[in-house]
């Protein structure tokens, strides 16, 4: 049997040719374009439209650069998304294609400058919210690997407008001193879901409200907002600017942890502000402030102790058991058990590394990895997430069904191949 080195090998080599494939544009053409205002969800061998207000109306938002869609060639998400972006930059950087993540570091700095923060996707009905907001870390990590300062100049000043007026303005803050996530006005989503819909779309974790919690996954990925700004501010000789960052990262790292890690437990769970208690959720989330760097060694041990509630034969499940949907939409929360999503396999397996924690990184990422190959293998396609208690792509529906995809997943299997098999050459490629 081929060892999986081999195969992970060969499919990293096809990758790399999709790249330009996946590639659209948002330019004054596609936008008058009618076929650019359709999203299509393929169901088995048909095709359904979601329902969106407006039919006739055109939807999608100028970008100046081309970019690789959420979907890439595949029929769903064509638009370019916020923090979708984030990991399909990490396995662009690893194919030497920063061409193409400076095109999309780019667009996204322009919707900061057109609606003052990046858009949840470029649609117009997209325009009362943003995402998991990590720009300002993408960038930190392409200028590192494309040497290219120049693009901090034309970051940092509207990062910063994006930080002051979008994610700690008044609508975003809360009374205990971390944010929140909240949608300005979607008038087809109930408040509840629309600001769900900036966080993980959708899930049992928040117990139905999100905007009464302090999420862990927005804190943290705001804490590597402020280190980035931080570095940001150095390398542009404003030293006090970046003492300035460095006190509001710390400041948010100590509220977070206060406020959301159970010592008795030994974890990270979500806060619910209103009525002062953690909530009983067990989530990948928890780990995200360990990608922040929040946690001491002793705590990181423990969160590192805990993966077994998550891992599966295939990979980690978002939550440790199938929790009751908290809304009555759905009968079914797709960020939740059995599901595992690719940018969270990341998102660990980076925090397992930088923690040292190298053998249970390659672990995980060697587990979705195989998963990601063989079920390629089967359908000829990738996916917008995994069954990994089963180890295929058959889930649950909640609004529609599980799509293929390439955008994120198609990066998992590039990076996650990097971490687990690239450095082992020898020793995997003579694995069964």
């Amino acid at each position: 049997m081929e060892s999986l080195y081999a195969r992970w090998e060969s499919l990293d080599a096809l990758l790399r040719t999709w790249w330009d494939a996946d590639v659209r544009c948002a330019q004054e053409s596609d936008l008058r374009d009618p076929r650019s205002n359709a999203i299509w969800y393929s169901d088995d061998a048909h095709r359904s439209r979601e329902a969106r207000p407006g039919e006739d109306e055109a939807t999608l938002l100028f970008l100046p650069h081309p970019y690789v869609s959420a979907g890439g060639s595949e029929a769903a998400f064509p638009e370019m998304y916020c923090w979708d972006s984030y990991f399909i930059n990490k396995a662009l950087l690893l194919h030497d294609r920063g061409d193409l993540v400076r095109n999309h570091l780019v667009n996204h700095l322009s919707m900061i400058e057109r609606f003052g923060m990046v858009l949840n996707g470029n649609r117009t009905y997209y325009r009362t919210r943003s995402q998991t907001p990590l720009l300002a870390q993408s960038i930190r990590e392409y200028v590192a690997a494309e040497q290219d300062r120049e693009l901090i100049h034309l970051a940092y000043p509207l990062l910063r407008r994006e930080y002051r007026n979008y994610w700690t303005a008044p609508h975003h803050q809360t009374p205990v001193g971390l944010a929140t996530n909240r949608d300005l006005g979607d008038p087809h989503l109930r408040p509840e879901l629309a600001a769900e819909a900036e966080s993980l779309d959708f899930t049992a974790c928040y117990d139905g409200d999100v905007r009464k919690c302090t999420p862990l996954l927005l804190n943290s990925a705001l804490v590597r907002f402020e280190r980035a700004m931080e570095w940001f501010a150095l390398e542009l000789g404003l030293e006090n600017e970046a003492t300035t960052w460095k006190v509001i990262a710390d400041t948010r790292s100590h509220r977070l942890h206060e406020l959301c890690w159970d010592d008795g437990q030994g974890f990270y769970f979500e806060y619910q502000f209103e009525r002062g208690v953690r909530l009983p959720y067990w989530s990948l989330s928890a780990y995200s402030p360990l990608w922040a760097g929040i946690p001491t060694k002793r705590q990181a041990a423990r969160l590192v102790g805990h993966l077994e509630r998550f891992e599966h034969p295939h990979g980690l499940a978002q939550t440790d058991r199938a929790y009751p949907s908290p809304h009555p939409e759905f009968t079914w929360v797709q960020w939740g058990y059995p599901a595992g999503w690719p940018p969270f396999q990341m998102l660990v397996v980076e925090s397992l590394q930088a923690c040292g924690y190298h053998a249970e990184a390659k672990r995980v990422a060697r587990k979705y990895l195989t998963m990601q190959i063989e079920e390629f293998e089967r359908t000829g396609k990738f996916w917008e997430k995994y069954n990994v208690v089963e180890g295929t792509s058959n889930l649950p529906r909640e609004r529609t069904p599980n799509v293929p995809l390439h955008g994120w997943s198609t990066a998992a299997a590039v990076w996650l191949g990097h971490q687990a098999l690239y450095s082992e050459t020898v020793k995997v490629g003579s694995d069964e």
